[in-house]
């Protein structure tokens, strides 16, 4: 799918607004007779075109990657600092190779310390998606592979799987694999089902 069409998809969905300058776009909600500007998100992962190689070591996915107007990965420590305090909620917007379009959000959300390999803490799930495909991945360290801390003794699962994730034994979801492959190794959703993905973004903003 070429990027224009992309962006038809994404302004249909709402999800954008081109051009943009920044990776803080979205709309401002109207709350209690006034608009409120911290419901802006930020968004901390994208995956449009493979342009940007995601197979990474950790020092990469600890400071990120990428171009914010396009592939990125905003790093493990921002979002650290954007989410220790707490009161922070995550939605996740995808396109499938279908192109279906999947939403899931997260009530809570958090990223650890580097000095619990940014462990990831999630709870209360919604979305249209067949599963939560995050769930197996709560209370994971985060991996790559030159730094491996999942739960597997066999593997490591970032090496496996081509990517930088929250891996257990390996996992349901592989956002950060390999943008052009079919397989395990791939950019997916939901080990179940297998979904395999030409879009997604991940976002935080603060509880309204």
């Amino acid at each position: 799918m070429s990027l224009n069409n992309y962006k038809w998809i994404l302004l249909m969905f709402g999800i954008a607004n081109y051009p943009r300058s920044s990776a803080n776009f979205c709309m401002r909600r109207y709350v209690d007779g006034k608009w409120i500007s911290a419901g802006d998100c930020e968004v901390f992962q994208r995956r449009m075109n493979g342009d940007v190689d995601f197979y990474r070591g950790w020092y990469d996915y600890v400071k990120g990657f990428g171009d914010t107007d396009g592939d990125f990965w905003l790093g493990l420590e921002a979002l650290h600092q954007i989410t220790k305090e707490g009161n922070i909620e995550m939605k996740i917007e995808m396109i499938t190779r279908d192109g279906f379009y999947l939403v899931v959000k997260y009530r809570n959300f958090r990223i650890g310390p580097g000095s619990d390999n940014y462990r990831l803490t999630i709870s209360g799930y919604s979305g249209n998606a067949t599963r939560d495909s995050l769930a197996r991945h709560n209370n994971r360290q985060f991996s790559t592979k030159d730094a491996d801390h999942d739960l597997s003794s066999k593997k490591n699962c970032a090496s496996k799987w081509e990517g930088g994730w929250w891996y257990g034994t390996c996992g349901y979801s592989n956002l950060n694999g390999n943008f052009h492959k079919t397989d395990r190794e791939g950019f997916w959703w939901d080990g179940y089902s297998f979904i395999l993905l030409s879009y997604s973004e991940m976002k935080v903003r603060k509880r309204l």
